[in-house]
């Protein structure tokens, strides 16, 4: 996580997320933060997590939020319920995924692509807590990707 402000000259030298390559490093640098955070590091070490198997499912599930691509598998938010079991999510771990991950993308990016990544996870991380929570949609929210740029 960043521990002095970005210089103009870091600042000035971001792009926006344009490929494959730039989502995984999103995901690789927020998962370090996430597994070494005080909160949120209990939480996977409970999981046991296969690292090199769940940084490239989330790469892929990122590259299919931000870009379309197909490639990604399963069902995000059910694939936390065992999860959950194990170690009951509360209000403080949403909120702290989600101020984790809005850091690392603007730590490294700027531009839509960045802004629409932070906006699906706000999403992401609201519909998770609801789900956990028992709490079920009316219906009338998006379940579709939105993309910044059409599907390849």
């Amino acid at each position: 996580m960043i521990v002095e402000p970005l210089t103009d000259d870091e600042l000035a030298g971001r792009i926006d997320i344009e490929d494959r390559d730039d989502v995984a490093l999103l995901v690789r640098s927020f998962y370090r933060y996430a597994a070494m955070d005080d909160l949120l590091g209990p939480i996977f070490f409970a999981a046991e997590m296969d690292w090199p198997f769940h940084l490239a499912k989330l790469t892929d599930f990122w590259t299919w939020q931000l870009f379309g691509e197909r490639g990604y598998d399963g069902q995000p938010l059910r694939a936390h319920e065992s999860v959950n079991e194990r170690t009951p999510f509360r209000d403080e771990h949403y909120d702290r995924w989600l101020e984790l991950f809005v850091a690392t993308v603007d730590e490294l990016f700027v531009g839509p692509t960045a802004d629409a990544a932070k906006q699906r996870a706000t999403r992401m991380a609201r519909a998770l807590r609801k789900l956990i929570n028992g709490e079920y949609a009316a219906g009338n929210e998006a379940l579709v990707p939105q993309w910044t740029t059409p599907p390849r």
